[in-house]
């Protein structure tokens, strides 16, 4: 049940920091950007945040697995 809640945890707050990531950068788009990478992803790489997005990915899919091995886990 612990790992449970520290999978749930970690999810919740890749959640939570990714989606104050994407606010941030929504609100300061740049006005030029290559077309490959698209305006977001430029947005992020020009603002320095492509090392927290990765922190954030990192922390949510972990979490992810800690409750998914916890749950097809047998009981005895």
């Amino acid at each position: 049940m612990k790992k449970v809640l520290i999978g749930g945890f970690l999810s919740l707050i890749g959640t939570i920091w990714g989606l104050a990531i994407i606010v941030f950068v929504g609100n300061n788009l740049t006005s030029s950007w290559p077309t490959p990478p698209g305006r977001f992803l430029t947005t992020v790489i020009e603002m320095n945040m492509v090392i927290p997005m990765v922190i954030v990915f990192i922390f949510f899919i972990f979490g992810l697995i800690i409750m998914g091995v916890e749950y097809f886990k047998k009981e005895n």
